[in-house]
């Protein structure tokens, strides 16, 4: 193979695993969803090598698992896994807000300031649970992105893969998340404007720390439904 046909191999597969984590963090491919090859081909119009190679690289990163003798799958995240994913989130996106209040410019402001208003302006019209979260997630990014922390943006959309879904699931139990998350980003947002590091660490940390309270609470009341679905067959 000469250093063209290898270049082009290594970005076809890059491209095809760029393309894959993302539909597994939008909630294309669910927890627990088997990866199918020859769908994948028909969807990304790609031969089996860049998708068995890209599959390979999310196995590796835990985004997705191996099952011997049945295929690849999306991840299913345990409630302890879950817990554990979001304590380490809830410190991290608490660094990154006291970081955006230390270094954020006004440019970084006045793009949270429009999309809070954006955000407000969904909850009023649809408040459909999928759009609310990537509005949530646009405003986390802008925030971790005005900390100007590389490796803190890299980490933190790696933990984001996969939980997505599990998000979509819990908002559309509970309503008033859409409120609550409104209030709180509003409130970490001043913080950010008034330079106060300290504080805007403390409230991104209880707005994380929320997050993942909901979460837990809607896949026990998940698996208590399945069970009494299971007990009502029997």
């Amino acid at each position: 193979m000469d250093l063209a046909d290898k270049l082009i191999k290594e970005t076809t597969t890059m491209a095809v695993y760029r393309r894959l984590y993302d539909l597994v963090l939008s909630g294309r491919f669910p927890p627990g969803e088997w990866i199918r090859e020859r769908e994948l081909k028909e969807m990304l119009g790609v031969s089996s090598t860049p998708i068995r190679e890209a599959m390979r690289m999310l196995v590796q990163e835990r985004i997705l698992e191996s099952v011997p003798h049945h295929g690849v799958r999306v991840k299913e995240l345990s409630l302890k896994e879950l817990k554990d994913l979001y304590e380490l989130r809830a410190e991290l996106e608490g660094m990154a807000a006291r970081l955006a209040a230390e270094r954020g410019n006004s440019s970084h402001f006045k793009q949270m300031e429009n999309l809070l208003n954006l955000e407000h302006a969904h909850r009023e019209s649809t408040g459909h649970a999928v759009d609310a979260i990537e509005l949530n997630n646009r405003f986390h990014d802008l925030v971790v992105e005005a900390g100007g922390n590389l490796a803190l943006k890299n980490t933190l959309h790696h933990l984001r893969a996969g939980i997505n879904w599990i998000q979509v699931m819990a908002w559309n139990r509970n309503k008033e998340r859409h409120a609550l998350t409104d209030y709180q980003h509003r409130g970490i947002w001043e913080a950010l404007v008034n330079r106060d590091p300290q504080l805007a660490h403390a409230r991104m940390h209880e707005h994380v720390w929320d997050t993942i309270s909901l979460m837990l609470n809607s896949r026990q009341e998940e698996a208590s439904e399945q069970a009494g679905e299971s007990d009502q067959a029997d």
